[in-house]
């Protein structure tokens, strides 16, 4: 078996081992399985992210099984266009233009986040993608597809697999700039310039799924009490310095 089948193998069996880890009684076709991307502050391994207490506290009030598995953030995107998951957190524009809007559902959002450029401190915040031409750039790997479209296919970017790699490249002075979305980096804004009237991409994050009935009346239900829960304060103390306002934004869609 070549190095790249067996790697792949290994995969499918790690996959099949992270959502089979409930009981089996759980594990019935009506379990919903959630690909859960690693996102800063926001969807952590430890199940600590400002998204995942927010789901937490949606589910208690749910009839639901629920099945949630971390991966890193380009694996999460893999294993749910492969269809072995039902859901994904996040990607809504990505997966609705690589399937085809009419088959994927997304919730009521669980926060909004929008993409800047960031410089150190001590240099001028860019306010265009024109400026970062000759420079050398920074981006997470995955996240390019919010923002390629802003900066346009002639920018090179130094793909890493974290904003906090990102940071410690800049501290280093080996990068002169790094891209990356607000909230998640928001706690290492100390030391950083950016123009925040001048964002890359504005988007929100949701629960992704494909459409169908089952998925289709899961986040239905989902969304009528994530509605609740940002009015009535919820989303904005677990998200604490993390929390960006938006108006109501209907789901599913």
């Amino acid at each position: 078996m070549s190095v790249i089948n067996l790697h792949a193998s290994c995969g499918v069996l790690l996959l099949a081992l992270l959502f089979s880890a409930l009981p089996a009684s759980a594990r019935e076709n009506t379990t919903i399985k959630i690909a859960v991307p690693r996102i800063t502050s926001l969807l952590e391994q430890d199940q600590s992210g400002v998204y995942q207490r927010i789901m937490t506290d949606a589910l208690k009030q749910l009839d639901y099984s629920v099945n949630q598995a971390v991966f890193p953030y380009k694996r999460a995107l893999l294993v749910f266009e492969q269809q072995q998951a039902d859901c994904i957190f996040s990607f809504t524009d990505v997966v609705k233009r690589r399937l085809g809007p009419d088959s994927i559902i997304a919730s009521f959002p669980f926060g909004a986040f929008r993409y800047f450029m960031f410089t150190p401190e001590s240099e001028s915040a860019l306010t265009s993608p024109e400026e970062l031409i000759g420079m050398r750039v920074a981006g997470v790997l995955g996240h390019d597809q919010y923002y390629r479209p802003a900066i346009g296919p002639d920018i090179e970017l130094i793909m890493v697999n974290s904003d906090e790699q990102n940071i410690a490249l800049l501290r280093q002075g080996r990068i002169d700039a790094l891209i990356a979305a607000i909230p998640d980096i928001a706690p290492h804004l100390d030391g950083l310039n950016y123009a925040p009237n001048y964002p890359l991409f504005n988007g929100y994050d949701r629960l992704t799924c494909y459409d169908t009935p089952h998925n289709r009346e899961f986040l239905e239900a989902l969304s009528k009490v994530l509605r609740k829960l940002k009015a009535d304060g919820t989303y904005r103390r677990h998200a604490g310095r993390f929390y960006i306002d938006f108006t109501d934004n209907n789901g599913p869609l």
